[in-house]
């Protein structure tokens, strides 16, 4: 079923641009407009539907329930290196640049033309010492103004381009999609919510959103329902952005929102007597080394949570990234199979019988490594599968795919939504959703844009209980104190008509 303005994005023409808030069924509406502009395009075009991972690309497939082959669904560095510059590149720099390329971020370069260097000596592409540029999008970017193929190619495959999690592109990115949007004249479909930038530190540029929002040539429409969150939670939040205050109804009961003035002591047995064991809760923390502390300090207070680490191979960019993140899902979730990891190959075919009995064949091969601790072994059949696959490996690459498989403390990142209480970092819950949340104050001090967009981010994973705790002496937290009274007054608020404050006079 679709609300009246979900109905309204789904059957609306042309570009459009959509501020979805925080748990407003973005995903369930983004789905439904694919859906039905593909049933009413009645030639032979298809969509690209472009995310910032993987995982919102496979979330997206799996809940079209439409023949998606022809189509492209992927992430934004996909689209480009996919579309434009593999296929382009010799158009503009010639044949010496006619190789298949590979990715690997973690090299980095200083200019655009040591960019193209690295591209032409080593074949691979490679980012920037500076993250606030971006080389991939540039030079797709500098493709596609230069080849006129290029340009045809695009305008004759595509008659729409979706774009998901807007606030989060950087300057380079954005130049791209207005560059198809402008000058080739592919309707563009773009949402997000500069409220839930939480990456500007990494280049994210979430003014690009809000100058589309200022676009005539864009329709403008607004979710602001939150289908997550209880009245009060969504009040709280809402309250912190100048665009939502006006979303604030009164409620009467107070209990859902709490504002918790401890000591670092004593903070556990201060907020346990509010929790619900019953019910799924998660620390969010703004460094690891926090999240595990606390996760330590909760378990030891007789209320176990789990905490979850960043694995070894999640830093890993490379184009095979996904070939470590599927062996280590094999070996470590006792559900996920060889059918599995199969339908993780990208572009592979489903039914493709000789793929899947070389990947079985090679998994109880490096099953029989692991059990022998036989590293080289290990690493030579990583080696062969990637070869087999058309990916590159690297050494310590596998080394630490070896360490997340036998490392027992890193299992716990793969079953997230098995757990019922977790402590991670804010950055890890987007996307995310919990029954009740716990923060820290201190991690959000309120005095720049970024900090309301990330208190506003893990705010909003709760659903029905949200604690916050207020540690005294801690300058960090009466900064947040001194900034969130400001804010609030600014509706004619005070915390107290908000939230139930307890024992936190500052707050009050």
């Amino acid at each position: 079923m679709l609300s009246p303005i979900q109905k309204e994005i789904v059957e609306q023409s042309g570009n459009l641009i959509v501020r979805a808030s925080a748990g407003t069924g973005k995903t369930h509406t983004m789905v439904s407009k694919i859906v039905y502009d593909i049933e009413y395009q009645h030639t032979h075009k298809v969509v690209a539907a472009i995310t910032f991972t993987i995982k919102a690309a496979n979330e997206i497939k799996e809940r079209l329930t439409i023949d998606t082959t022809s189509h492209f669904i992927g992430t934004n560095n996909s689209f480009a290196i996919e579309e434009i510059i593999k296929p382009f590149m010799k158009d503009v720099f010639g044949k010496a640049y006619k190789f298949d390329l590979s990715t690997d971020y973690l090299v980095k370069v200083n200019t655009f033309a040591e960019g193209l260097a690295k591209i032409r000596e080593e074949q691979i592409l490679c980012s920037y010492m500076n993250n606030k540029e971006n080389f991939i999008f540039q030079l797709a970017l500098d493709i596609l103004k230069k080849s006129k193929v290029c340009q045809l190619y695009l305008q004759a495959k595509y008659f729409k381009i979706y774009v998901d999690e807007y606030q989060d592109c950087d300057k380079d990115m954005h130049a791209l999609f207005m560059y198809i949007c402008e000058t080739l004249n592919i309707d563009t479909f773009v949402v997000g919510d500069e409220k839930q930038s939480i990456y500007m530190w990494r280049g994210a540029y979430p003014k690009a959103f809000m100058e589309i929002w200022d676009r005539k040539d864009f329709t403008k429409k607004f979710m602001r329902d939150n289908f997550r969150s209880c009245q009060q939670i969504q009040n709280y939040s809402n309250l912190l952005c100048n665009e939502t205050r006006d979303l604030y109804t009164p409620v009467e009961d107070l209990s859902s929102v709490i504002m918790i003035c401890a000591t670092s002591d004593n903070w556990v047995a201060s907020v346990i007597p509010y929790l619900d064991s019953n019910k799924k809760c998660a620390l969010l923390r703004y460094s690891n080394a926090n999240a595990e502390e606390g996760a330590k300090c909760l378990t030891d207070g007789d209320m176990e949570f789990t905490y979850i680490p960043q694995t070894p191979i999640a830093d890993i960019t490379t184009e095979a990234a996904w070939l470590y993140n599927a062996v280590a899902k094999f070996f470590i979730l006792p559900k996920y199979s060889a059918y599995d990891f199969r339908d993780e190959i990208p572009n592979e075919v489903v039914g493709n019988k000789r793929i899947l009995n070389y990947i079985k064949k090679t998994l109880s091969v490096l099953d029989e490594c692991i059990k022998q601790e036989d590293t080289s072994g290990f690493e030579k059949q990583i080696g062969l599968m990637a070869t087999y696959l058309g990916y590159e490996i690297k050494s310590d690459h596998c080394d630490k795919l070896y360490r997340t498989i036998c490392d027992k403390r890193y299992h716990p990142a793969f079953d997230i939504e098995g757990l019922k209480r977790i402590a991670i970092t804010f950055h890890s819950s987007k996307g995310l959703e919990f029954d009740q949340v716990i923060l820290f104050v201190s991690d959000y001090r309120l005095s720049s844009e970024q900090e309301i967009y990330n208190h506003y981010v893990a705010a909003t994973r709760a659903k029905s209980k949200l604690i916050m705790v207020y540690v005294n002496d801690d300058w960090n937290a009466s900064r947040f104190a001194k900034n969130v009274n400001r804010i609030l007054a600014e509706s004619g608020l005070k915390m107290s008509d908000v939230a139930t404050v307890v024992n936190c006079l500052c707050c009050n």
